[in-house]
């Protein structure tokens, strides 16, 4: 019997998203159940292509906090970095999509979080050195913030943004989707999820950081747990101990 066995999971996450989350939970003995709560869109005017192109040309290091930043980016800025551009990226995922696309990454922080990746890199700069911060819309200013406390010059541009699903009516019973247990990573998802489904059944819901759990309380949701840390494993680690 594995971790998870018996468990049946909502994952609330763009739909191209849910699949990896999909297999890892299985591997765990649990029944994913996919219904996407939000999708993402890149930032497509002249104007976010013109600030790419100007920091481009001043910038020591790029930095990424997701693998959806990395494939707007390359969609916004399709020729290759300058070879004096260093790549810095959150995480296993981010990193994998940044050598696959851009050609290698230099810096990935252990832990799949902002603050982690601030640290990692914070040791790697100076005072002076030019940073371009490619992240969505709606990102928290954590890693803009740590760097240029250190003396770096920090350009953030927003490259994408995730979009909840719109209102349904009537919502979808949770009921009728036949989850016990609903995974929210992000405060959009939130938005989406209470857009889509009426709440008719008790169900654990675990969110994945202190954004997304105020997200959900103001929404109205009662949350079993939030995961001691920003990742998938984070969830699954919240989901054992709840159990």
């Amino acid at each position: 019997m594995t971790a998870l066995t018996g468990h049946s999971v909502l994952l609330t996450r763009a739909e191209e998203n849910n699949d990896a989350w999909a297999e890892r939970l299985a591997a765990a003995g649990a029944l994913p159940i996919a219904l996407p709560c939000i999708r993402t869109e890149a930032i497509t005017d002249q104007a976010t292509v013109t600030a790419i192109t100007a920091a481009l040309e001043a910038a020591d290091w790029l930095a990424f906090t997701s693998r959806r930043g990395v494939e707007a980016f390359v969609q916004l800025s399709p020729e290759p970095l300058p070879e004096s551009v260093r790549v810095a990226a959150i995480g296993t995922a981010t990193a994998a999509a940044a050598k696959q696309l851009l050609g290698g990454v230099d810096l990935t922080s252990e832990a799949g979080t902002a603050a982690s990746l601030a640290r990692a890199l914070a040791d790697r700069i100076g005072a002076g050195t030019h940073v371009l911060i490619a992240v969505a819309e709606n990102a928290a200013d954590a890693l803009q913030e740590t760097l240029e406390a250190t003396g770096a010059d920090c350009v953030r541009v927003d490259v994408y943004r995730t979009v909840p699903a719109p209102p349904l009516s009537p919502k979808r019973a949770l009921s009728s989707l036949g989850a016990d247990n609903v995974l929210l990573a992000s405060p959009s998802a939130v938005t989406g999820f209470v857009n889509q489904v009426a709440v008719d059944i008790s169900a654990d819901i675990f969110t994945i950081g202190p954004s997304t759990t105020a997200a959900a309380q103001a929404a109205g949701l009662d949350i079993a747990a939030q995961a001691e840390y920003p990742s998938l494993e984070g969830l699954m680690e919240a989901m054992i101990c709840a159990s």
